[in-house]
């Protein structure tokens, strides 16, 4: 596939001194003047999640919300240029000429060549599966992009606009980072590896050989999941990635404990095979929830964290972390990553800023750390010898909370929740899910172990829970969240109304299996007639419930009841269990109520025995894969 030149066609960013600026919207949404010299700045959310510091000290805002790249100059907080560049955009790299940027665009599902001075797009690069973290190769000659949703990263030639190759990332790819000084490039994953039900979960970060574009290594953190930002340190011997801990596999009571999320970072040496350290920065009564962006100043004396879910910036004193680094290492038996009273010895600020920082950057000299407040529309401006805010950029003027704004508040901010442990987006990373098993304390200790679920396209798919006991999203997200699982007042009636309407608005990700035009290959056709089949291979006529479109019906594939599909396990005390909807089955696994198929596959090869899930005892294995493949087509 070639990249293809284009001409600019999106909308025009027009100096205020000219004229009006040409952003869609009503004349009345249009009357906010940034400083002098700065542009005509439309009155709308734009979301800033990713940062980048140019050559020359100005810095760079990419804006989901908006789909824009702002360029402003960081000591006046004067906005010089936005530019449309596609829709939903994550990550940026420079390449090493200068002249060009590389922006995924998650939401557009592609990549964008941009021109470093106009911001202008040069080429754009259609990749389906999420594209989420990039970074241009040492020598300029290649992209290396995450594609989320198919676990890969795939490998680009830069100069002639192909596809080289796809290499197998972790459960999917988060950020990508090219460690220059080591000749590779490190792949943080957003959740865990598939593990046996019953196991803790296993994030991965994979290192590959930049020189060959191939796969070095695959570093496991054990008992970790959701794996967000990394950065190096100056001579590129340390790697530290933001993570959070979750202690999934024990009943939920213990959030009165303050011990069913942790937070903190892994430290991983560069040059040798030394296992990974994990270390927290909550205290004992104090949690600081969503570790999600890192960087190192350019002197090392030390590395920032942003705490997305605590509105926070923590400070951390490197080498104080070194050192205790070394003593674990050191001391394998003392569980330094379980360890709330360590913090006091590395972290030397906590620093508040706005509304879900997301993302880090410093100005060249260091002196200065930014903060993207994606929520706030915001950029946090700290003077790193004193950890003070010393200015805040608004990202033009702010509108009124409406109802989604502030569900989209709630949704991922810990405030609400017992000592700030986690919020909804702790378990539901990017609206999606964290792919865990959960013991929730209503359902009995020890007893009823759940598979969590996708948040994405909830509507119109009730009852909720497995057990299919609540009738909506409201009694979902109400009392009963608020007394089993936030240990709080958590929300009164009218903000549990907000945060419904946000989930509602949360649309499924581009499924990659399926044509842009929608239509069916050869094998999702075939596995489409087994799925709608009602009879069995050799003629005789099926019952409903052996048919699978029968409980899987409708628009989003669930008929809203439950079945005895034969999955009790032992320690579950009901028999009858909520239809799934299969909307973007693909991303889900694991399977079954209680996550115990790790594939689609094995729903029906290792559970479904008996034929009481669907009558699959007479399928060949072409049909298997056939229905498979469809079921990963919706």
């Amino acid at each position: 596939m070639m990249l293809d030149r284009v001409t600019h066609a999106g909308l025009a960013v027009v100096i205020a001194a000219i004229a009006a600026p040409a952003w869609g919207g009503s004349p009345e949404t249009r009357d906010y003047e940034a400083p002098q010299h700065g542009i005509s700045i439309e009155r709308r959310p734009r979301g800033p999640g990713f940062l980048h510091v140019e050559r020359n000290g100005g810095l760079l805002a990419l804006c989901k919300k908006s789909g824009s790249i702002v360029r402003l100059d960081p000591r006046s907080g004067i906005i010089q240029t936005e530019v449309p560049v596609g829709e939903g955009p994550f990550a940026l790299s420079a390449h090493p000429d200068g002249r060009r940027l590389y922006v995924t665009c998650r939401s557009g599902q592609e990549v964008v060549e941009l021109d470093a001075a106009s911001l202008e797009a040069l080429r754009r690069f259609p990749l389906r599966g999420d594209p989420t973290g990039v970074a241009v190769s040492a020598d300029g000659r290649r992209l290396y992009v995450g594609v989320h949703s198919l676990d890969q990263v795939a490998v680009l030639d830069v100069a002639a606009g192909t596809e080289i190759k796809r290499l197998a990332a972790g459960n999917g790819p988060e950020m990508v980072r090219l460690c220059a000084q080591k000749k590779r490039v490190y792949v943080t994953n957003l959740l865990s590896n598939a593990v046996p039900a019953g196991e803790p979960c296993r994030n991965e970060i994979t290192v590959i050989d930049d020189e060959r574009a191939r796969v070095l290594r695959r570093i496991v953190l054990e008992n970790a999941n959701v794996g967000r930002g990394v950065a190096f340190t100056g001579d590129g011997a340390l790697a530290i990635e933001a993570i959070s801990r979750p202690k999934n596999l024990v009943p939920m009571l213990q959030v009165a404990r303050g011990w069913v999320v942790t937070n903190g970072f892994a430290m991983v040496s560069t040059d040798s095979e030394t296992p990974p350290v994990q270390l927290l920065v909550d205290l004992p009564n104090r949690a600081y929830s969503d570790p999600y962006a890192v960087v190192v100043t350019p002197d090392d004396r030390k590395f920032y964290l942003t705490c997305a879910g605590a509105d926070t910036v923590i400070a951390v004193d490197l080498a104080a972390a070194k050192r205790v680094m070394s003593e674990a290492l050191d001391d394998p038996n003392t569980r330094y990553a379980d360890h709330l009273g360590m913090a006091r010895r590395y972290v030397s600020a906590r620093i508040a800023v706005g509304a879900h920082p997301t993302a880090l950057a410093t100005s060249p000299d260091g002196d200065r750390l930014y903060v993207a407040n994606t929520l706030d529309d915001s950029i946090s401006v700290i003077d790193t010898s004193t950890d003070r805010i010393v200015n805040t950029i608004e990202l033009g003027e702010r509108p009124a909370l409406d109802r989604l704004a502030r569900g989209e508040r709630f949704f991922h901010s810990a405030g609400r929740t017992y000592q700030g442990q986690f919020c909804c987006a702790s378990c539901h990373p990017d609206n999606g899910f964290d792919g865990l098993r959960y013991d929730l304390e209503p359902d009995g200790i020890g007893q009823n172990i759940l598979d969590n679920r996708n948040m994405r396209d909830v509507v119109d798919t009730g009852p909720f829970k497995w057990a299919g006991t609540n009738p909506d999203i409201s009694t979902q997200c109400g009392t009963r969240t608020a007394k089993w699982i936030m240990r709080t007042g958590w929300l009164n009636s009218m903000e549990v109304v907000d945060l419904v309407t946000y989930i509602h608005s949360i649309r499924p990700v581009a499924n990659p299996n399926r044509a842009t035009d929608g239509k069916l290959t050869a094998a999702q056709k075939r596995g489409k007639a087994l799925f709608e089949r009602t009879t069995t291979n050799d003629g005789r006529p099926l019952a409903d419930r052996d048919r699978c479109n029968f409980c899987h019906s409708g628009r989003k594939f669930t008929d809203g009841r439950t079945f005895d599909i034969g999955s009790k396990a032992p320690t579950d005390t009901k028999s009858k269990f909520d239809t799934a909807h299969l909307i973007n089955v693909f991303e889900s696994a694991p399977y079954l109520h209680d996550g115990r198929a790790a594939t689609l596959e094995e729903m029906w090869t290792v559970y479904n025995l008996d034929d009481t899930h669907g009558f699959s005892s007479d399928w060949t294995k072409r049909q298997l894969n056939d229905l498979v493949e469809y079921l990963k087509s919706l």
